[in-house]
């Protein structure tokens, strides 16, 4: 929650100290994530969300899935303690940025928007996005289908970042452009799209294939939007230490053999061609 502070008196110069003295700077907030610093205070702060299975949701009220497994074997090896909060997704990255958590670890989408104040892993998945539809909906049967349709996606979140090139495809087609509708978490948007309150969903090709699979008599998945994505885990901006941490452990999870088979568990494919750099979407073609 952000605080204000009001100053009944002191002028100009008063306010210019407090503001000194209560701005955090970008090199402040990296050295207080630091692995250096981590190591010197004891433990690691990672932020996490519950909505968006198979990576990470709640089953009988515990917190569970691929990211949940994947922090339980970085527990094993990392020589301090890992605390963990979990919120609302919106206020993960931004508080990765400003140095209130140590990492994201969640299966944050790899864009060049969100490259600009945040580093990440290697992947530990793709994200390439897809839309899923009412199976019973015939009126939609590939992206251009979508033209005037209501799509849901997630706030702040990379189904989001994929609309306009989903609009800018549909253009380039003498198309009518979609209505999108914003939603804090992907349960909402399922349950609008059951009673026709919106038309499609854009979600990753993971979590999507997770989805039909279990309601295979409600939803049909459809092709793939935009550009080949992935997702990581986050640190902050410059804060190279720990990412180095960070992916010498996934190295080790992806040579062990251990991240294919937290895929196989919880994504239901296993990525054996994951690159080892986070590429950006400036860096990838096109999905045909």
């Amino acid at each position: 929650m952000n605080r204000r502070f009001f100053l009944q008196a002191g002028g100009t110069t008063a306010l210019a100290l407090l503001t000194h003295s209560c701005r955090r700077s970008p090199a402040t907030s990296v050295y207080r994530s630091s692995l250096k610093a981590i190591k010197a205070r004891g433990y690691m702060v990672v932020a996490t969300e519950n909505h968006y299975p198979p990576f990470e949701f709640l089953v009988n009220d515990r917190p569970t899935g691929y990211d949940y497994d994947l922090l339980e074997l970085l527990r094993k090896v990392a020589p301090f303690e890992i605390r963990q909060e979990i919120l609302p997704w919106q206020e993960i990255l931004p508080g990765v940025e400003s140095g209130r958590f140590d990492l994201a670890l969640s299966a944050v989408g790899i864009t060049d928007e969100r490259a600009t104040t945040l580093d990440f892993t290697m992947p530990i998945a793709e994200s390439s996005i897809a839309y899923v539809k009412r199976k019973a909906d015939a009126s939609i049967r590939n992206l251009q289908d979508l033209a005037g349709k209501r799509i849901g996606v997630q706030q702040g979140g990379l189904s989001l970042a994929t609309v306009p090139e989903l609009q800018k495809y549909l253009q380039s087609q003498n198309r009518a452009l979609v209505e999108i509708r914003q939603y804090r978490d992907f349960d909402a948007a399922y349950l609008d799209l059951i009673h026709s309150q919106i038309d499609a969903v854009l979600h990753n090709v993971v979590s999507l294939s997770v989805l039909v699979d279990e309601k295979l008599d409600l939803f049909e998945m459809g092709d793939r939007v935009g550009r080949r994505s992935y997702a990581a885990w986050a640190v902050r901006k410059g804060n190279a230490d720990l990412l180095a941490f960070l992916n010498e452990f996934l190295v080790t999870v992806r040579r062990t053999g251990q991240m294919a088979q937290l895929q196989e568990k919880w994504l239901r494919i296993v990525f054996e061609d994951l690159p080892t750099q986070p590429l950006l979407p400036g860096d990838r073609d096109l999905l045909k």
